[in-house]
């Protein structure tokens, strides 16, 4: 006797975004299954299911596995497609809204902190691959999440580096994946990450604490700020000359150069936060309510801006191989903390301001040499952020003592080095 069997017909192809998630999760047929039948079989009280007996729950069952089957056989042959989104866009074996196609895509290609932190400072290589299963294991993330995340970073990273990593990343990652700026400038600044092979494992002694928020934040402003802005960004920050001056103190060549613009705080009517935020040394709370990875969305390049890093390494030589310049400075800083910083944080920091000012003075010389840059954040935490906590400071005072060693450098004779010119 001949079997009867049942068939899924839509046109156009009718998807479900819920099974879609538990696709891209990694999620088995069966594991969708059960978290599918229990949002069905315990609906909300106002749902209008109503089971009478035990044959009702296998026929729904039953009904929800073979529409999950059927989802799951359509996203796998829809996958080809998602790798290569022009492909998706011009295909006629399945009639998929424009909308619907776009949303899919970005999707697919988005991706998780936890898995992704774990393969920077790795080459994107089969090796890296093989490693997926420590990674899985590590984020909690199911291998085939983990293998989708890993091709996706391998695809855009070979496309930028094929590219030599010229020109705005963002754009490029834009037109060839077809994905949104904001998730393009995600991936941008992963790359930068993974290409300066930053040490930003979770299990790591010294940086391990710092969550995936921080690390994009500290890409952001890096690539925003110390990377090589494009023409369109440097016409905006000139236009907006001399009040902005202060917030793109890296991005026009010399680390020092805004030294010339800065405008000196008059007593006036109280101001807003914005104009005074353009009018002072921009605070960490307000770089973290403003710096986001679109800030990075129209450097160009990977690498930091020549200028600025042959500027502080010029910096470092003339402080360090002058011991009184570096000990004027060093007063000249406690003396502008006076005034600010209670006795016990001042006495505290007295004693390591000329350990923070060499710190800082050697972090920044060693950015003209790339492979200096991997140890960055791990220097700047060992250097400084560590006598910051012993000193017990607030947020708002480490912004006082930035601000303080940035602005003592006005009083610094530095012009002779030739950064000012």
């Amino acid at each position: 006797m001949r079997e009867i069997f049942d068939t899924f017909l839509t046109d156009p192809v009718l998807l479900s975004e819920d099974v879609y998630a538990l696709w891209l999760e990694g999620q088995n047929t069966s594991t969708a299954l059960d978290i599918r039948f229990r949002s069905y079989a315990h609906p909300a009280p106002t749902a209008p299911f109503d089971f009478v007996d035990a044959s009702e729950h296998d026929q729904l069952r039953d009904l929800i596995w073979r529409d999950t089957v059927d989802q799951y056989r359509l996203f796998e042959k829809l996958e080809s497609y998602l790798m290569q989104p022009s492909l998706l866009r011009t295909q006629l074996l399945f009639q998929i809204p424009p909308w619907q196609q776009q949303e899919m895509t970005e999707k697919y290609f988005g991706f998780d902190g936890a898995v992704v932190r774990r393969l920077l400072g790795k080459k994107l290589s089969s090796r890296a691959q093989k490693d997926l299963d420590e990674v899985s294991e590590q984020s909690l993330r199911t291998l085939k999440n983990c293998r989708r995340q890993f091709e996706n970073l391998r695809r855009i990273y070979a496309l930028l580096e094929e590219k030599n990593f010229q020109g705005s990343m963002c754009r490029a990652i834009c037109e060839h994946f077809l994905i949104s700026e904001k998730l393009a400038a995600k991936y941008a600044c992963l790359v930068f990450l993974i290409h300066g092979r930053f040490e930003v494992h979770p299990s790591h002694k010294t940086v391990g604490f710092l969550t995936w928020n921080d690390l994009q934040f500290f890409s952001s402003l890096l690539m925003g700020h110390w990377v090589a802005p494009s023409v369109k960004r440097s016409q905006l920050l000139d236009s907006q000359k001399p009040n902005r001056a202060s917030t793109s103190i890296l991005t026009q060549g010399s680390s020092l150069e805004c030294l010339r613009f800065r405008p000196r705080w008059v007593e006036k009517a109280e101001p807003s936060d914005d104009s005074k935020a353009q009018q002072e040394w921009p605070s960490l709370a307000y770089l973290e309510a403003r710096v986001t990875p679109l800030s990075a969305r129209y450097s160009i390049g990977v690498d930091l801006n020549q200028q600025m890093t042959n500027s502080l390494r010029d910096l470092k030589a003339h402080f360090l191989n002058d011991v009184e310049t570096l000990t004027e400075y060093r007063n000249v800083v406690m003396a502008t903390l006076q005034v600010k910083l209670k006795g016990e944080q001042l006495e505290h920091l007295g004693m390591k301001m000329l350990p923070i000012a060499r710190g800082l003075l050697t972090i920044g010389a060693g950015l003209s040499q790339p492979k200096e840059l991997k140890d960055l954040i791990e220097d700047l935490i060992d250097d400084v952020g560590i006598v910051f906590k012993d000193s017990k400071l607030a947020l708002r005072d480490i912004d006082l003592v930035f601000s303080a060693l940035i602005d003592s450098l006005g009083s610094i004779d530095v012009c002779k080095l030739g950064i000012i010119p």
